[in-house]
């Protein structure tokens, strides 16, 4: 039976050759834009609004109105005047980290490459529909909920949506959540549900049906206020009967009692926690943290601990080799984050031999660096510190004839074939396996640096001379090996990298 969405639609039974235009047309019109629907946001006069009307404003409108009841027209001015500045500069604030996170929104990807009238095309995410065909491949994010059709060892990290960090596997008929991305592999699959249809847009709605509790700050300052409300209110009040005991007229006892209780209302407090807030949101945006409320500020302030599921260390989802090592000796890479620029010390006569590790290493990959706003990932985070290491030892690019077989859990690893000669990229146990033997001190080595918590890649090589497809993996020349580390995000005090 034909998968189905809510709008109606049916998805059409997997064909090679994709959907037609005219179809994709019909589809478009019928089911609307592959987009995700926007969270309810206020309007920019209720925001303005709620600056000018929460507990300690009220207080202030209190106190200046009673301020002209009680002669002192000036001093309601001054009330007053603080109120709107303070208003406008906290609405300002809010606005622009509300419209920063907008353009943070970008959950969807520009664009996707699918297959429509027999034809590989890429089109914008957008105008994805209900039934095209979608091609996958490392560094892709999947831009629609889809049923995944042909996979060549397909991984994807969907933590976006189920929090988990791995590179979790699929195959045919798995369903692919938009959001995710593909780490590893490729495939091909068919788009089932699009836009407002899809699991990232129910999570959405989860998230926007939530209640925003009151943050500690909120709960503080009414408490605050209160207080200052019923201490300025009974003293004017018994300040009041006590000049009407004294003999002062009615009229100037009530004005008396007024004036004290508009003198106990603190006026600079509203603007004082204000500037306080802001100071702090300033600072946490100069450190790559941006606040879209200013009282989330203190709540963030307020936090002693701070729980997560990883062995003590938040990184950066970022990985940079550090040392290779061969069986004669190694060398370390001192770099920084995902620049190709790099320091690399070690007995230079290490340097062909380590040359050679990152060269048949990068063979095994599709994972780049590329230069976008500095030099970032695209694809696997270790897959690009693999290429990035190419980089830094001005390793050649991978030839252009280079056919991949790609990473798999049964076999722990990755090979490229060129017209003459395999290479071999895995896990240490797996790689080791299939070579010859490892010299003592390398095996020592290993240890050491898994101990260390590195994440150590075997690099590993064959002549090919056109043997049967299974012999490629055998009989292996042992390279030599690659020790990871994943960046750290760094102390208080320190630049994010």
């Amino acid at each position: 039976m034909a998968d189905r969405v809510s709008s109606g639609t049916s998805v059409t039974p997997y064909s090679p050759v994709g959907l037609s235009t005219r179809e994709v047309l019909r589809r478009r019109a019928q089911d609307g834009a592959n987009l995700l629907p926007g969270p309810p946001r206020p309007a920019p006069w209720r925001m303005l609004l709620r600056q000018l009307t929460h507990l300690l404003a009220v207080l202030l409108w209190v106190a200046a109105g009673l301020a002209v009841l009680a002669g002192m027209p000036q001093l309601a001015v001054a009330i007053v005047v603080i109120v709107v500045l303070n208003a406008a500069f906290a609405f300002w604030q809010e606005y622009r980290a509300d419209r920063s996170t907008e353009r943070l929104r970008a959950l969807l990807p520009a664009s996707s490459r699918v297959i429509r009238n027999g034809r590989p095309v890429t089109v914008p995410a957008a105008e994805l529909v209900v039934g095209d065909l979608v091609l996958l491949a490392a560094g892709d994010r999947v831009a629609a909920d889809l049923r995944l059709e042909t996979s060549g060892a397909l991984g994807l990290d969907e933590s976006l949506v189920t929090g988990e960090s791995g590179a979790v596997p699929r195959e045919p008929p798995d369903r692919l959540m938009a959001g995710t991305f593909v780490l590893t592999g490729e495939g091909r699959a068919t788009v089932v549900a699009t836009g407002a249809h899809t699991t990232l847009a129910s999570i959405t709605d989860l998230t926007a049906s939530a209640q925003r509790p009151p943050s500690p700050l909120t709960r503080q300052l009414g408490r605050v206020v209160q207080i200052v409300a019923v201490i300025a209110a009974l003293t004017g009040l018994a300040l009041g009967v006590i000049a009407l005991l004294l003999g002062l007229p009615v009229t100037e006892a009530f004005l008396f009692g007024v004036g004290v209780a508009v003198a106990l209302v603190p006026e600079g407090l509203l603007p004082t926690v204000t500037l306080a807030l802001a100071r702090g949101a300033r600072l946490m945006a100069e450190r790559q943290a941006l606040v879209r409320r200013l009282d989330a500020v203190e709540t963030l302030g307020a936090t002693s601990f701070i729980c997560t599921d990883k062995t003590g260390t938040l990184t950066q989802n970022r990985m940079s080799v550090v040392e290779v090592v061969t069986p004669a000796g190694g060398v370390q890479v001192h770099g920084r984050a995902y620049d190709p620029v790099a320091t690399v010390t070690g007995p230079a006569e290490l340097r062909p031999a380590s040359e050679r590790v990152a060269e048949h290493a990068l063979w095994c990959v599709t994972g780049r660096v590329v230069a976008r706003d500095g030099w970032v990932a695209d694809g696997d985070p270790m897959e690009a510190a693999l290429h990035c290491l190419a980089l830094r030892l001005s390793v050649p690019e991978t030839p252009a004839d280079v056919v991949r077989r790609p990473y798999s859990a049964d076999r722990m690893l990755s090979s490229a074939l060129t017209a003459q000669e395999v290479a071999v990229l895995g896990a240490p146990e797996a790689v080791l396996a299939r070579c010859g033997g490892a010299p003592p001190a390398l095996h020592e080595r290993l240890e050491q640096l898994t101990g260390d918590g590195r994440r150590v890649l075997a690099v590993a090589r064959r002549s090919w001379a056109g043997e049967a497809a299974e012999a490629m993996e055998r009989d292996l020349e042992l390279l030599g090996l690659d020790a990871d580390t994943r960046l750290r995000h760094p102390s208080p005090g320190a630049p994010l990298g």
